[in-house]
């Protein structure tokens, strides 16, 4: 399953693993909120009754928002945004700059310059059934008698591999990311949901919560975070209660409780590498735990506790 919004960085691949070990509370609090894959995994766990999201980029919150309350999906997204549009746009609209970017990276535009008007060509074919769109290009396709959108993109698809031995012009992956988008709406209503924009210091942090980090990695390209202060970050969680941080490294007062290995892409050339991703926690809030909980994470056998695990664990070992 996919969660959250598409957003490069997302945490969607390790979330499950990171809600199985955090502590059962009242309150999560997600500071970084990013593409909200981590929040997402949350609101399904059952082991939260109230939620704070937070990010400086105030345009994440608000689309995954727009997102629960239906306003993104494949039947009332069947515009074409233009370069010079979302460029226009981006800064302003997340559904655009997460959409219509590469890689859903939020600044560059989806598709070259070379080849924008053969896509939107395409666009047109499986949206409005404007076959004579892409005749310029070489493509004669029978129309479909599919009613649903996706439908005619597979069939149209098939078509295309028929015509060009196999060679596919595959345009519409918007498809699946508004699809995407639109699973949300799974997620129902929220009153118990506080969306935020602030520097995470300023976040006030409810009693009985629990404080999920996921702030840029040290040491790399923080990308929008340009210019994120890391000491400052780590000076400030040293006094947090009761708060986890996903990192790959943390200073030596801080303690690791898990850890995972995961693929990485390499922004050179987009080749896969493995990582070690760990999960603080600072020295107060190892040290306030019960046995049972200190136990647990030593053990490193993160398959085998149940929810009722966790629920003993987040009474104290009753």
């Amino acid at each position: 399953m996919r969660y959250g919004v598409p957003y490069k960085g997302s945490k969607n691949a390790i979330a499950e693993w990171i809600i199985k070990n955090l502590p059962k509370a009242d309150t999560f609090v997600d500071l970084f909120f990013g593409g909200g894959a981590v929040t997402h995994v949350a609101l399904l766990s059952g082991k939260y009754e109230r939620f704070v999201i937070n990010d400086i980029d105030g345009r994440l919150p608000k689309l995954f928002l727009e997102c629960v309350y239906g306003k993104h999906t494949v039947d009332n997204h069947s515009e074409w945004v233009s370069r010079s549009e979302f460029h226009a746009k981006k800064e302003s609209d997340a559904y655009i700059a997460l959409i219509w970017s590469f890689g859903n990276n939020g600044i560059d535009y989806i598709y070259g310059a070379d080849i924008e008007d053969m896509k939107h060509a395409y666009h047109k074919a499986v949206y409005f059934d404007d076959l004579d769109a892409l005749k310029p290009y070489g493509y004669n396709l029978t129309r479909s008698h599919e009613k649903s959108v996706y439908g005619r993109y597979l069939e149209y698809q098939r078509q295309i591999k028929r015509q060009t031995q196999g060679a596919m012009l595959e345009v519409v992956s918007r498809q699946v990311e508004v699809e995407r988008l639109q699973s949300l709406q799974s997620l129902q209503s929220l009153q118990s949901l506080q969306s935020l924009q602030k520097d995470y210091q300023d976040v006030v942090i409810p009693d009985n919560a629990v404080v999920y980090c996921d702030p840029p990695y040290a040491n790399a390209n923080c990308g929008k975070y340009d210019g994120f202060d890391s000491d400052r970050f780590h000076e400030w969680a040293r006094g947090q209660h009761n708060i986890f941080i996903s990192e790959y490294s943390m200073p030596d007062d801080f303690v690791r409780v898990a850890s995972i290995e995961k693929q990485v892409l390499s922004s050179a050339k987009g080749n896969s590498n493995k990582a070690i991703e760990g999960l603080y926690t600072n020295r107060q809030t190892w040290e306030s735990m019960t046995d049972i909980q200190r136990d647990y994470y030593r053990t490193q056998n993160f398959e085998q506790p149940t929810i009722f695990d966790f629920m003993q664990y987040s009474k104290g070992g009753d």
